[in-house]
């Protein structure tokens, strides 16, 4: 049967139907059929219908074959299973206590088990944390039981048990998905419980040899997880007939991030006499990989080889093991001022948390010290954060809209701080002046136009800044700063501006605020409508954008900080290393005028 008349290109289902039918009407053994009638119409139907399932099926399952287009979960697992990539797991919420026990009696110690359990509160509901192991905790010098900086951790233990069947094809797979594979223990007991042995996790083969006490996981269908032992060559194989005991947390994932108070759900050994002090509030908790996260990170964490050389590979490497870290900047220590050779500096800033906590980075460090050369020493350092102050002056038609200034200032901030989120707020970061005020004009179709004036802000805050004592501070902007304002005197008219400026603070007993003139940085302050030079209290490096304050010494300061401005000499503003470029709501100054056009 000739089938030039059949056209392949549309797929839809009355497309399939009609090229069947002028398929066969121009078949002369056809020709004479009525297509329309309702017996040949069934047939025709069923046909296209046949034919539209199987397309669809196939473009499915062409579509499933390759990472790059797959969309079911288990497809982009299996991809990834393919380049030895294990997808992140749920990861508990980790909070961090103090605990003080009470005795009734004299006693030597106080034991926490492993898996004694706290409970805390949001929302209204619920969430148990528990102890990851046991702690011993003795009397100190005043007599009292007290164990500080205990960490706790989201979730509940649950405990898998396998048998294991050499020469079978069973799989170890773990029940719950939302087990955090941090918390991942293997036992293998052996011999009738004569041999119970520790099996420890690998990530890969690296140092492994036949006799290794070791376990590999690898991601299943459903979310799940499963563990695989090694082969005798690669790893120790149980023995068979030996029972497996899994042992993990599960956990909610971010949904316990916050939480701030605990209270124990029983005695501890036996003593129910407990105070509890919480000193970090519950952080870091999230939940499993997103499909589209494993689509960007396995093919390139396979390309580190579980090893750090480049700065990306750093970046790939801890951002896949740590979900909690949002943006990363990794640089050599040849790029620090001075140099420090044989450093690698790593700066991450981490979700629902200001700065990074101590027992993050040493988490952190010990994670990326086995994957980096003998020759390089990697240091985790906090960022710091480079503000921008916007300064606004918006323009709208109001013929055009009925929209109030209140509404259209409302509509500007928003779009301000979506430009923020999407354009900056991360390292290595850049402010495109051109698309900050095009991201104002386009906030609304009735604005006309804007006039926008940007500086960089820092703050100086505790535990930094210590009000009534004298004591030298360098600020350091990061960025070339503007040499067109100075002034030729110390008593000028409060219009004069300056590329250094500052919040107020009290000095002395005077209302007083920061100013430069020509690389000398005064404390100031205004009298009637001019201002006066107090004093020289440091200097100003244009190039560098780095002020230096000597001997500086306020006794108050509005809300315990000072904000220090300057002038950019570039409206688009850069940041480099460990600094990352952000604006704050409250640093948005925005004035709306009504025109009609």
């Amino acid at each position: 049967m000739a089938n030039s008349s059949i056209n392949l290109i549309g797929l839809d289902f009355e497309t399939i139907k009609q090229n069947l039918k002028t398929h066969f009407k121009n078949n002369s053994a056809f020709r004479d059929l009525n297509y329309e009638g309702s017996n040949i119409n069934v047939l025709m139907e069923i046909l296209a219908y046949n034919t539209y399932l199987n397309s669809f099926y196939m473009n499915m399952v062409a579509s499933e074959m390759f990472l790059d287009t797959a969309e079911l979960r288990d497809s982009i697992v299996s991809h990834a299973k393919e380049l030895n990539y294990v997808p992140r797991s749920f990861s508990s919420a980790t909070a961090v206590i103090d605990v003080e026990v009470t005795p009734s009696s004299n006693v030597s110690s106080v034991l926490i088990p492993k898996a004694t359990s706290f409970t805390g509160r949001k929302d209204g509901k619920l969430y148990t944390f528990v102890t990851d192991r046991s702690f011993i905790v003795k009397a100190n010098d005043q007599g009292v039981y007290r164990i500080d900086d205990m960490p706790i951790y989201e979730g509940i233990y649950v405990t898998d048990t396998f048998v294991y069947n050499v020469g079978g094809t069973q799989k170890f797979v773990l029940s719950n998905p939302t087990i955090d594979l941090a918390s991942l223990a293997v036992a293998v007991i052996e011999d009738n419980g004569e041999n119970q042995m520790i099996y420890t996790r690998a990530d890969s083969l690296f140092g492994i040899s036949a006799t290794s006490k070791v376990f590999f996981v690898q991601p299943t269908v459903n979310g799940q997880y499963e563990i695989v032992f090694g082969d005798d060559t690669f790893g120790r194989a149980p023995k068979d007939g030996a029972v497996i005991v899994a042992s993990y947390i599960y956990c909610n994932g971010e949904l316990p991030n916050g939480i701030d108070t605990f209270v124990n759900d029983g005695p501890i050994d036996g003593h129910s006499n407990i105070t509890i002090t919480t000193i970090g509030s519950a952080i870091n908790g999230s939940i499993s990989e997103s499909i589209e996260s494993i689509r960007y990170n396995a093919p390139r964490a396979v390309a580190t080889q579980e090893r750090a050389v480049t700065t990306n590979d750093y970046k790939v490497l801890l951002q896949t093991r740590f979900p909690e870290i949002q943006s990363i900047s990794v640089y050599g220590g040849e790029n620090v001022d001075p140099p420090q050779y044989g450093k690698t500096f790593i700066s991450v800033d981490i979700q629902s948390a200001d700065g990074v906590p101590q027992s993050n980075k040493n988490v952190y460090l010990d994670f990326i010290r086995t994957r980096t050369p003998l020759t390089i020493t990697p240091v985790i350092i906090d960022p710091e954060f480079t503000y921008v102050d916007v300064n606004t002056t918006v323009r709208y038609n109001v013929n055009i809209t009925p929209k109030t200034p209140e509404e259209i200032k409302t509509l500007v901030q928003a779009a301000i701080n979506q430009y923020n989120d999407t354009s900056i707020n991360d390292f290595d970061s850049t402010l495109r002046y051109s698309q900050l005020i095009k991201t104002i004009d386009d906030a609304d179709p009735s604005i006309v136009g804007n006039e926008t004036i940007v500086k960089v802000l820092k703050i100086l805050s505790a535990p930094l800044l210590e009000l009534g004592i004298s004591k030298n501070y360098t600020v350091k902007f990061d960025v070339p700063l503007s040499r067109e304002y100075y002034v030729t005197s110390t008593r000028y008219t409060s219009s004069v501006e300056h590329t250094i400026e500052s919040s107020t603070f009290t000095y002395q007993g005077k209302t007083c605020f920061l100013t430069d003139n020509a690389g000398i940085v005064n404390i100031s302050t205004a009298d009637g409508s001019e201002i006066v030079t107090v004093k020289s209290v440091g200097t100003v490096d244009y190039e560098t954008g780095t002020v230096t304050l000597t001997n500086f010494s306020p006794s108050y300061a509005f809300g315990g900080q000072i904000k220090i401005y300057a002038v950019p000499a570039s409206k688009d503003i850069f940041c480099r290393n460990n600094v990352i470029l952000s604006i704050l709501e409250q640093d948005i100054d925005i004035t709306v005028e009504r025109v009609r056009e």
